[in-house]
């Protein structure tokens, strides 16, 4: 009885041992998958699982639903590996997939079914429960992840410390995914836990990136001098200066108010200008009276070297270099003699009282001895022959020169006034001119020339009865009325510019006028009309229009683009400076290497330089 009995319970030992091997066979497995596990890794974890019924909890956007290839391969494996698989995700796009390769799948665990899930609801709304019968079947949990206590670290704060130490292992500590944490569950469960993986930051070979650099910029490089070669032409135009007369009539407006409202197209008004010139100068008296004075004397050595005598007259002058004068006061005869023996004649002489410059002569006449002397009265080649030496210093001499107003002073006095009023109109009348331009904001021109002013009779007043006294000067004083013809600048430089435009080549612009080549000379002037014809001649710069804006300057840089696409660059250079429409160009290409311009007549741009 007692060996009956113990092979009863080894019989019912056996049979629940058996049971529980059945149940572990048929119990479905839960096993979580990470979001960057491959098939291959999913497959791994499958094929070490001893269940046949397993349900993979697949997050979002997971690399397994990548592809509907990827469910086909896993669902093919687990049929190989004898194994009945499902899904449950809240991926949309993995859920379509599934259903597509034919998986069973749901969005939560509780539509899983109910075949080995104690503890569960069979379907979402069922009332059913299916009541565990051992604890180690209901393995629902088994591998849920668990919140772990080390500190895990940023990518960041990983990139930072590799940078710091060079290469290094991650830390054991850090928490890579739930990987490691399911497989702990695993062992746990009697599972035989997979080799653990470790993540390994490895540097990259500093040749091969070298090598890639270098090619990559290589390529670069290439690439750019194929598809994006540039050329710049900088082209000065050929310009050439230009010159316009006109006829223009400056018209009074005040008489020719009429004909000028018409507008004709060379008139333009003038203005007259009127203004009294008001002078007073001192005039220094000329007339010398040397009553009281004395003229110095003394005794010269007359020289002769022609081979005859020279006779002199009596009051025969001899002249210093400054123009002291002295005279003999008889007639003499200067015996003849040589260059080498000159004739010699002592005589005495006195000093005149006015020099050769009519300045009184007084004291100056004192001069030394050996003082030249030669005769103003000979011709030059005579003064050579015949000259004079003093012999002593000469004395005498006393100054005493009082000064008086001469007729002549008078008359000079009258004269100058008259040219000063005269000269100063000029002047006046630009100063008159000047003010009213400020004062209403005009440009009016003075025109000059021959009989352009006139001038009225001009007053001067000199003191009466002023000739004859002895006085050093005297005042005099001058009014006169002059007036000019005056006219807008702006007016006049219109019709040139218009002119000259009209003049230009028409093949060329007006690249500009200078104003102050403007010149005018009168041609006629009828008074009774108070009309003026000028004749005012302006300059100007035309050049080729080479502009891409204008129709001429676009149909010219499409025939040098054109003509010079993929050519050299100095012949390219050549062409266009051969150009009639050219002054001088310069090329600038990009690369700066490139030895011929760019294929393609867009990528040569113009600028126009002036």
């Amino acid at each position: 009885m007692p060996i009956e009995k113990k092979k009863i319970r080894t019989a019912t030992a056996n049979q629940e041992e058996q049971s529980r091997k059945n149940s572990s066979r048929s119990a479905k497995k839960v096993l979580y998958v990470e979001i960057d596990d491959e098939v291959t890794s999913v497959y791994d974890k499958l094929n070490r699982l001893k269940h046949k019924n397993v349900c993979l909890v697949v997050p979002q956007r997971a690399v397994l639903f990548q592809s509907a290839i990827n469910l086909k391969i896993l669902k093919r494996k687990a049929e190989d590996l004898n194994k009945s698989i499902s899904l449950i995700t809240n991926d949309p796009n993995g859920f379509n997939l599934a259903q597509r390769v034919g998986l069973p799948v749901s969005e939560k665990l509780s539509d899983t079914g109910s075949g080995g899930m104690s503890g569960l609801k069979a379907r979402e709304g069922s009332e059913e429960e299916i009541s565990p019968l051992k604890a180690s079947v209901n393995s629902l949990n088994e591998v849920s992840p668990s919140r772990r206590d080390e500190k895990k670290f940023s990518i960041s704060e990983l990139v930072r410390r590799t940078a710091k130490g060079g290469l290094s292992i991650l830390p054991k500590n850090i928490a890579l995914s739930g990987k490691q944490s399911a497989r702990k569950k695993e062992a746990g469960s009697g599972v035989v836990p997979a080799k653990k993986s470790s993540l390994v930051l490895t540097a990259p070979n500093k040749k091969a990136l070298f090598v890639l650099v270098t090619v990559s910029v290589m390529l670069l490089m290439a690439i750019s001098y194929i598809a994006l070669p540039g050329a710049t032409l900088i082209l000065t135009p050929k310009s050439n200066v230009i010159e316009v007369p006109k006829n223009v009539i400056l018209a009074d407006i005040e008489r020719n108010r009429a004909e000028l409202d018409a507008r004709p197209s060379n008139m333009i008004p003038s203005y007259r200008i009127t203004t009294q010139i008001d002078k007073v100068f001192t005039y220094a008296a000329t007339g010398q009276n040397t009553e009281g004075g004395a003229n110095a004397k003394g005794s010269i050595k007359i020289l002769n070297t022609s081979p005859n005598e020279w006779p002199l007259v009596p009051k025969t002058r001899f002249q210093t270099a400054e123009g002291l004068v002295y005279r003999i006061d008889k007639q003499v005869l200067v015996p003849a003699g040589s260059v080498e023996s000159p004739g010699e004649l002592l005589v005495e002489v006195e000093a005149d009282p006015i020099d050769a410059f009519n300045v009184p002569v007084g004291e100056r006449g004192n001069i030394a001895a050996d003082v030249k002397f030669y005769l103003p009265a000979l011709s030059s080649e005579n003064q050579k022959k015949l000259y004079a030496v003093s012999t002593v210093p000469f004395t005498g001499g006393i100054t005493n020169v009082v000064k008086y107003i001469s007729a002549d002073d008078v008359s000079a006095a009258q004269l100058k006034m008259e040219n000063d009023l005269k000269s100063s109109a000029e002047a006046e009348l630009l100063g008159v001119l000047t003010k009213r331009n400020e004062n209403q904001n005009t440009r009016l021109t003075l025109l000059t020339g021959k009989d352009l002013i006139e001038y009225g009779t001009p007053k001067i007043v000199i003191p009466p009865n002023i000739d004859g006294q002895k006085l050093d000067s005297f005042d005099v004083k001058g009014t006169m009325v002059v007036s000019g013809i005056a006219y807008d600048k702006d007016e006049l430089l219109n019709i040139l510019k218009r002119e000259i435009r009209l003049k230009k080549n028409p093949e060329k612009s007006l690249a500009s006028v200078d104003e102050d080549s403007l010149t005018i000379k009168v041609v006629s002037q009828e008074k009774n009309a108070q009309k003026v014809t000028i004749t005012a001649t302006i300059q100007g710069i035309e050049e080729f229009e080479i502009s891409p804006k204008k129709e001429n300057g676009e149909r010219l840089i499409k025939k040098i683009t054109g003509s010079i696409v993929g050519k050299d660059i100095r012949e390219a250079r050549d062409f266009i400076q051969a150009l009639p429409e050219i002054e001088r160009v310069e090329i600038n290409t990009w690369p700066a290497w490139a030895p011929t311009l760019p294929s393609v007549p867009d990528n040569i741009k113009v600028e126009i330089k002036r």
